[in-house]
């Protein structure tokens, strides 16, 4: 027995251990805060931002940030976490220091103070999202139920979101005129400090000090020889690309007046929260998907969502056909982003896995965030109206494009058969080793 199974004796001795129960409940919690802290700004703050006066490439360019922070995530969170320091002590500390950073930005009203104090924080939460999910993989038994864990984190974006709507509802009714947005950054900044005191009461999960290469994140780059995990990643890449024409545009096309659907900023954030709404539903289907149509139906169809979604954005009415277009993000994340999430542990040795998912966030997150921030923001630029509006249906056909591009290229040159042989071989190696 080596040292890395020796770690992995304590969690697996019934006398020790909590309960598989107990273990679901604690991970499903550290789910539900990651994901609320997310959820509590990423919507709302293109809204304060525009109250602020910033342009559309200004509004980008703070969304860019997490495309940024993104980018690192592989040196912090398998670098770091895969070698030096237990998973749940970096992460509790970087999310104490994120809440600082984030009641800091809520004071900001000029653009660069506000753009650096976003980059820092983005930087420190990123590789968050990693290091949750190695580990959530970590005191699984079964990898393939990933998604009744992950689902909590969905939970929690649209708890937040829905606190966060009653809560500028209440201001939009007794002062009519005056906007309380900017306070989503203050409720990120509550949750930040509630994750990272959680975080150091979650079950150990120690670096892997054991494995051949010390630079994990370059072992991790290893696994693009297999075809299959390559294409993920490039595809990934691709897709990510129109991230932004939803995370960074909607709440501005579902708010403004005339050119847009023109709810007011309480509604146009319960009726983004009906993605996840669905996200819910949609996740719980994940394993059941992935065991019945295979990995490479279940993203497929995940891809294929997109365009539909925004094709319905581009036509932009009915109002109700609008709203209810948004549950289509409960498909396209839970088939196509959890699916290659559980597709990314599965061809990864275990010592490797959490510079796995490092990467799958560096190319979703960040490289393709990054480019996508960018040529949203020129877009949106490029078809601003002079009445101060936007060429909607123009600018959402630029995301119907990416997104059917993908899912061809997907369904072309994706191999099940090689998958799921690949998986097999990579769990047999493991419980040998």
């Amino acid at each position: 027995m080596n040292k890395i199974d020796s770690a992995r004796e304590p969690a697996s001795s019934s006398a020790a251990a909590p309960s598989a129960g107990a273990v679901y409940i604690r991970l499903s919690i550290m789910m539900f805060l990651e994901f609320a802290i997310w959820g509590s700004w990423a919507v709302l703050i293109a809204g304060h931002m525009r109250n602020l006066g910033f342009s559309d490439p200004q509004i980008n360019l703070v969304y860019l940030t997490t495309a940024i922070g993104a980018l690192l995530s592989p040196l912090m969170a398998g670098w770091i976490a895969d070698r030096f320091v237990p998973n749940q002590i970096f992460t509790g500390a970087v999310h104490l220091v994120g809440a600082v950073l984030l009641v800091i930005a809520w004071q900001q009203r000029t653009f660069l103070p506000l753009w650096t104090v976003i980059l820092l924080y983005a930087v420190l939460y990123m590789p968050t999202i990693a290091l949750t999910n190695a580990i959530a993989f970590y005191h699984m038994k079964d990898s393939k139920k990933f998604g009744n864990i992950r689902v909590w984190g969905t939970i929690g974006w649209i708890v937040i979101n829905w606190v966060m709507s009653t809560y500028l509802g209440y201001w939009e009714q007794q002062h009519p005129g005056t906007s309380h947005i900017g306070d989503c950054l203050v409720a990120a900044a509550v949750l930040s400090g509630l994750m990272g005191l959680y975080c150091f009461s979650l079950p150990n999960t120690p670096p892997s000090r054991q494995a051949k290469n010390p630079y994990a994140f370059l072992e991790a780059l290893k696994l693009t020889s297999s075809r299959n995990f390559a294409l993920l990643l490039v595809i990934s890449f691709l897709v990510a690309i129109e991230l932004p024409f939803y995370y960074n545009l909607t709440f501005l096309f579902l708010t403004e007046p005339g050119t847009g659907v023109g709810l007011a900023e309480s509604r146009a954030n319960f009726a983004m929260s009906l993605g996840q709404i669905a996200e819910v539903l949609i996740m719980l289907l994940l394993a059941p998907s992935l065991r019945h149509l295979g990995l490479r139906t279940t993203i497929a169809l995940g891809i294929l969502a997109w365009p539909v979604r925004y094709a319905i954005f581009a036509i932009g009415q009915p109002t109700w056909l609008v709203i209810a277009a948004q549950c289509l993000h409960g498909v396209c994340y839970s088939f196509f982003f959890v699916g290659g999430m559980i597709a990314a542990e599965r061809l990864s040795h275990k010592d490797i896995r959490a510079s796995a998912q490092g990467l799958m966030v560096f190319a979703t997150n960040g490289v393709g965030m990054l480019l996508g921030s960018i040529l949203a923001g020129q877009i949106a630029s490029h078809f601003l109206l002079p009445s101060g509006g936007h060429a909607w249906a123009k600018i959402f056909l630029v995301p119907i494009a990416i997104t059917l591009v993908g899912v061809i290229v997907f369904v072309a040159l994706f191999n099940e058969h090689q998958y799921q042989a690949d998986s097999a071989r990579i769990e047999a190696e493991d419980a040998a080793a």
